[in-house]
């Protein structure tokens, strides 16, 4: 057995680092995106289903990349991987501000950024969490996921203001070296891929002599996890959920300036960003309190709730209070979404299931913001669209139920 080492446990500066790593991640594309995108439709005069489709297009790409990456992360070095993703997407961000044509910006946003995007973003600090936990992942996984809300608190806001002094060319050129001379050297100095370089154990704890510390769970095979229905179940109940973040959250600053209230956008959009934070830490404490399928049922119903508000708001305070609540239903997907991945195929396979899980997320997840655009184009206003959105987590609680709760974890069956 290893002797442990006498230095400060250095699992939670995996956690912090993997926040930090995420909120540029999610923040510099998704978060600054829908702001972005109200100058980029009337510059290059297209429509709004087009100007839309980054996004979309991102999704696309990094669920294609999913398999490739989760099994990459079960058997090579997670820092390399981290540091391949922050040289692609931060180039792909500097190669942003030289786009001239919506083409050139949307093969630069679907390549190298969605690509970047995928190696350095959450699939990969989730499984260098979960390297470093086992009795406190959820907790652990939790926290990591603020950076995401964190990104959505900070983002649009920060995009809108830097828009009023600079182009936004020069916001993605920024955009880019932060990423090359900020999140690279905090990748290369702090990311330790295994508690055992450094003689330490998971948790911060010493194991016992019946621990075996070399086998974190069993090894389900590719076979396994496609048979196993619990992944299905998994898969599509948070498709449906994150197919409602993606076209609330891609259109709610067009919808804002539809109603007249375009300089407020951005405050509109970051509002959802706090009490998602919140939600982060409440559904991460309530899953180990209550059935994990109330839990997710809980959070896809405020979710609901929310979305089918919208159409109630008569001013901008109002609207913002409703994203507000929708913030804090949704605060519980990443976090829900990882915690039961990880306890289903245990941390050796976590890299591996949710990889497998990208491509068959696709044909829902995709499809909330394309749809939004392609109804709004059709009909001139939102009001089907942010119907079909609200009720789609609904079809989420539904399927949650079909999840077969393990006692403590499941293991493949032989």
């Amino acid at each position: 057995m290893q002797k442990p080492s006498n230095k400060k446990f250095l699992g939670w500066q995996m956690v912090f680092l993997a926040l930090f790593i995420d909120f540029m991640a999610v923040g510099f594309t998704f978060q600054a995106s829908p702001i972005i995108q109200i100058i980029l439709e009337k510059e290059f005069d297209i429509s709004r289903t087009l100007v839309t489709s980054t996004i979309p297009m991102l999704f696309v790409v990094s669920g294609i990349l999913f398999p490739f990456v989760g099994n990459a992360l079960d058997y090579f070095s997670i820092r390399k991987i981290l540091l391949l993703g922050a040289i692609l997407y931060g180039l792909g961000l500097i190669a942003l501000s030289f786009a001239t044509t919506f083409a050139i910006y949307l093969a630069l946003f679907t390549l190298p950024v969605a690509i970047g995007f995928t190696l350095m973003g959450n699939i990969s600090l989730s499984k260098l969490v979960s390297r470093w936990f086992n009795i406190k992942t959820g907790q652990a996984l939790g926290i990591a996921a603020i950076g995401v809300s964190l990104a959505g608190l900070i983002m649009p806001s920060l995009t809108q203001y830097l828009l009023n002094y600079i182009s936004w060319q020069e916001v993605y050129l920024y955009f880019g070296l932060v990423i090359l001379f900020v999140a690279m050297p905090f990748i290369w100095f702090g990311v330790i891929d295994d508690p055992k370089l450094v003689n330490q154990f998971p948790d911060g704890n010493e194991p016992s002599s019946n621990d075996n510390q070399t086998e974190r769970g069993k090894d389900w095979k590719n076979i396994q996890i496609l048979k196993d229905k619990n992944f299905w179940v998994l898969t599509i109940s948070f498709a449906f959920q994150f197919t409602a973040i993606a076209g609330v959250l891609g259109h709610i600053t067009f919808y804002a300036a539809s109603m007249g209230w375009a300089l407020q956008a951005g405050y509109i959009l970051s509002s959802y960003a706090l009490p998602a934070i919140i939600g982060k830490v409440f559904f991460g404490w309530l899953v180990d309190k209550i059935d994990a399928r109330m839990t997710v049922s809980i959070s896809l119903l405020i979710q609901s709730i929310a979305v089918l508000s919208i159409f109630y708001a008569e001013s901008p305070l109002q609207l913002a209070a409703i994203i507000a609540l929708f913030g804090f239903g949704l605060g519980g997907a990443l976090p829900l979404s990882n915690i039961l991945f990880t306890k289903t195929y245990t941390e050796k396979s976590f890299g591996r299931a949710r990889g497998l899980a990208g491509p068959f997320l696709l044909p829902i997840q995709v499809t909330g913001t394309p749809l939004a655009a392609f109804l709004f184009d059709l009909y001139g206003n939102y009001n089907l669209a942010f119907s079909i959105l609200g009720f789609a987590p609904a079809l989420g609680i539904l399927t949650i139920w079909a999840l077969k709760l393990p006692k403590k974890e499941m293991t493949p069956s032989s």
